[in-house]
């Protein structure tokens, strides 16, 4: 995902958020599918994703629209930046359910579905998180406000496993 010049800690795991979302989204089907070759699978996630994340990048991006004359790195505007987040992380749900769901429509490769089932609740479990910090630190909890704004990314491992699987797209954090 592209972000402004803008540059904090939880802009960094909100970077991951975009795109690394969907890494773990590729669901197992039934037996009545048939598995995609893992080349198919990486390249039909692969677009998946580029679509997912263009959207993405706009409802994003827009956090820091009409903020131009503001230090968005000032703690006292910290408060209006979470409340962003946590708005743009409402707007961005609709798009995230659609993806998940386009990419868990694939059949994963044989032998790949515990791998793909493993991303799939580590990405579920790291999102339903970062979303729970950002709603917590627009409300003003300091301890959330804390976490996110170390350096700690959730979706590290994450994004590292896809990339290193071939969803290159998918698995993006810059």
């Amino acid at each position: 995902m592209t972000t402004t010049s803008h540059h904090t800690p939880m802009i960094t795991i909100a970077v991951a958020v975009g795109a690394g979302l969907f890494t773990a989204a590729c669901g197992i089907q039934g037996d009545d599918a048939e598995a995609l070759s893992k080349p198919e699978f990486v390249a039909e996630a692969n677009a998946i994703c580029q679509a997912g994340n263009d959207q993405l990048d706009l409802v994003f991006d827009g956090i820091y629209a009409g903020l131009d004359d503001i230090d968005v790195n000032d703690p006292d505007n910290e408060l209006l930046i979470f409340k962003r987040w946590d708005a743009a992380l409402i707007d961005a749900g609709p798009i995230v359910d659609q993806e998940l769901d386009d990419i868990g429509a694939l059949e994963p490769p044989v032998g790949d579905e515990e791998f793909i089932e493993t991303l799939l609740a580590d990405q579920a479990a790291a999102f339903a998180e970062f979303t729970r910090l950002m709603k917590a630190a627009a409300d003003g909890d300091q301890a959330a406000l804390a976490t996110l704004e170390s350096d700690e990314d959730p979706f590290d491992d994450i994004d590292r496993r896809a990339r290193e699987y071939g969803l290159t797209v998918c698995g993006e954090s810059d």
